[in-house]
């Protein structure tokens, strides 16, 4: 368990990832994305309610805090990994159990490696989410929100800031170009006709009325090497 790590009440759990503390903070779990519980007379997406009931076991009543470099995100909830009685990680045992996906957000990505390995032992053991289909073609996006994307990368363009990795599906990714480096993997242009698996939260360009003549409808920001790997 890292130095800092302070005991804390927990009042409620709402879903796999997020909780509400006895001093009214609510707090989003760092490294991990659980499926998400039904609301407004949606069903739950598969093992929402499993994600939710185990982190329910796993904090108890207290558990152990430990901040984000970047504490707060923009809907002010406390950005935190959690760590049980034993020093156990919290977002690694759902990720374990096939229960979430791991993800990284600069500038809170110190706990990576650890989620993702929790994740490969999940997936190699078919555990949870695994035991399915979790991985969505480019050609089959339909909607914005976190997803696994598998797609091949038709064409890769720069324009202001960002490289535009245009797919084979409504899908485009956004990569900074002054971080591309850190992705390892050469020069853009050699990605053209490669395979890759992304995740991340996909922007439905539709709903925010961004969609301009000619682009493609989803786009996904990647902003961590962790969230994009060549299959």
């Amino acid at each position: 368990m890292p130095a800092g790590a302070r005991s804390v009440e927990v009042r409620l759990v709402i879903d796999g990832d997020t909780l509400e503390l006895a001093d009214n903070r609510r707090v989003r779990l760092i490294g991990v994305d659980t499926p998400e519980i039904g609301r407004r007379g949606k069903p739950s997406e598969p093992f929402a309610e499993a994600a939710r009931h185990r982190l329910q076991v796993l904090s108890g009543a207290q558990v152990r805090m430990v901040e984000g470099s970047e504490a707060k995100d923009r809907y002010g909830r406390t950005l935190a990994h959690l760590f049980d009685a034993s020093g156990n990680n919290i977002e690694a045992t759902l990720l374990r159990e096939g229960l979430g996906f791991a993800l990284a957000v600069p500038p809170n990505d110190a706990m990576i490696g650890c989620h993702l390995n929790a994740e490969q032992e999940a997936r190699r053991a078919g555990r949870g989410l695994w035991g399915g289909r979790p991985i969505t073609p480019a050609s089959s996006v339909q909607q914005g929100g976190f997803q696994l994307i598998s797609a091949e990368i038709r064409k890769v363009s720069a324009a202001g800031r960002y490289l535009w990795l245009d797919t084979d599906g409504p899908v485009v990714l956004r990569i900074d170009r002054e971080q591309f480096a850190n992705f390892g993997l050469g020069t853009p242009g050699a990605l053209a006709g490669r395979s890759v698996v992304v995740r991340g939260w996909v922007i439905d360009r539709r709903s925010q009325g961004r969609l301009k003549a000619g682009f493609k409808p989803f786009m996904l920001p990647v902003r961590h090497p962790a969230m994009l790997e060549l299959d």
